[in-house]
């Protein structure tokens, strides 16, 4: 049956209250403000590596992850951010935060949620970064001991810690969800059999990947909310149109131009511990972002929650209908149908094609972002500057929204999507991400209602 569309209907002014956010960009903040921003990028920094180098983070479950965190630091901020609205009103099932009152030290109170929140979800990260939370979060303590009294430091970190730590005991409560990190591949899933279907295969076969991460629990868009329309149906014919989606995956590879070689590359982030996965990429993305942007801390966290969300909504509602489509790769039926003896640039992942996830994440951060920093917001991408494994010089863009359509033309150049993967993955993660970002998390704009 098919599902029921996800009317997105909000008056127009919504869509403009986080943009006036960038109309604040450098302004002078508060000092408490301006050291608590400082921290919160350098443990965005950090949380790059973690997602990096920690087995088992592939983009669903570091989606998830980052929403999480985000979570932590919100609630976290609360009783030193006035304006913050707290997110039990939006988010199903979210613990209250603890009870405080008196002063609050606000870049203590996010160091040690972070921190607590990193060492729940990475307790298998390797131990160099293990270490690493540890030294950020003494090394930041031992800065703040004058900056504040001490009585007030053991308060705001008591309260950040707690905080934290019922987030992550909520997580637990998703059993599909909790501590995806440790069971990537499911060796017992067995895919349905039919014309077109998806099915572990290419050069190096592997298991499906999180086939029943469609039940995870989604934050803000439930993964019945948003019609994905289906993909084109199969044929093998010549001609036919599902038959000219291949082509056009095949024609793009004979040869391949520098220039899509280049794009292919620098967007791919499909090997682990080598790059970042494709969500660590748009963490980079942010971070990048919000160092240039110089934004108050309000709008940092609010950023980074949203983004963090979308992504985590957007992968939910795509990998129910990767399982639910099943769609087999383009590399598959071109061996089939095409040409037995065609190689993709880049092995297929396994999981069913449709739709893209990278193109559901670089949709989903990308319209928050440009919610909160404009159409326009030139940017470079520095996320693999200086690696000589791939073509990860750095490219420069002129908007978010132009960097997501070239990451999600890499996934055809690259060989392992469909055009109407690509195209259908955009479409989801701005539907999700237009909701998330027009929410009001702040005092001024909470005279605009929204519903689940």
């Amino acid at each position: 049956m098919r599902k029921i569309l996800y009317t997105v209907v909000f008056p127009a002014v919504i869509f403009l209250l986080p943009a006036a956010c960038n109309r604040d960009a450098g302004a002078v903040q508060p000092e408490n403000y301006r050291v608590a921003t400082a921290v919160v990028l350098e443990w965005h920094r950090l949380l790059l590596e973690l997602e990096r180098h920690t087995p088992g983070y592939r983009p669903p479950v570091s989606a998830r992850t980052w929403s999480y965190v985000e979570l932590a630091a919100w609630q976290t901020a609360l009783p030193g951010m006035p304006e913050a609205v707290t997110l039990e009103k939006f988010i199903e099932g979210l613990p209250k935060p603890p009870a405080y009152s008196g002063d609050f030290y606000l870049p203590a109170g996010l160091n040690a949620a972070y921190a607590e929140i990193f060492r729940q979800f990475f307790p298998t990260a390797p131990p160099h970064l293990l270490e690493e939370i540890e030294t950020l979060e003494s090394g930041n303590l031992r800065r703040f001991k004058s900056d504040s009294d001490a009585s007030v430091l053991t308060k705001s970190i008591t309260y950040a810690k707690k905080t934290a730590l019922d987030i992550w005991r909520w997580s637990a409560t998703d059993p599909f969800g909790h501590e995806g990190f440790l069971f990537n591949f499911d060796r017992n899933y067995t895919p349905q059999e039919c014309a077109g279907c998806w099915k572990p295969g290419g050069a190096h076969p592997m298991p499906a990947l999180l086939p029943y991460w469609g039940k995870t629990r989604s934050l803000l868009v439930p993964a019945s909310a948003v019609d994905v329309i289906p993909p084109t149906p199969y044929d093998d014919k010549p001609g036919s149109p599902f038959h000219v989606q291949a082509m056009e995956v095949f024609a793009m590879s004979k040869p391949l131009s520098n220039e899509h070689h280049w794009i292919a590359e620098f967007w791919s982030d499909d090997v682990p511990g080598l790059t970042v996965s494709p969500l660590g990429r748009w963490i980079s993305i942010t971070n990048q972002a919000l160092a240039q942007a110089e934004l108050p801390l309000p709008q940092t966290l609010e950023l980074y929650l949203k983004a963090a969300i979308a992504s985590a909504d957007a992968l939910v509602i795509c990998w129910k209908n990767k399982y639910d489509y099943n769609l087999e790769r383009p590399e598959t039926y071109i061996h089939r149908v095409v040409n037995p003896d065609w190689t993709p640039l880049h092995d297929s992942p396994s999981f069913p094609s449709y739709p893209s996830g990278h193109s559901a994440i670089g949709a989903a951060v990308s319209e928050v972002l440009t919610a909160f920093l404009g159409d326009a917001f030139p940017l470079t991408d520095r996320t693999h500057e200086g690696r000589t494994e791939f073509i990860g010089k750095p490219r420069s863009f002129g908007s978010f929204r132009e960097m997501a359509e070239e990451n999600a033309l890499s996934r055809i150049a690259l060989g392992v999507h469909y055009r109407m993967d690509c195209d259908e993955g955009l479409r989801l993660g701005r539907l999700v991400s237009k909701r998330v970002a027009a929410l009001p998390f702040r005092k001024q704009e909470a005279r605009i209602s929204w519903s689940r």
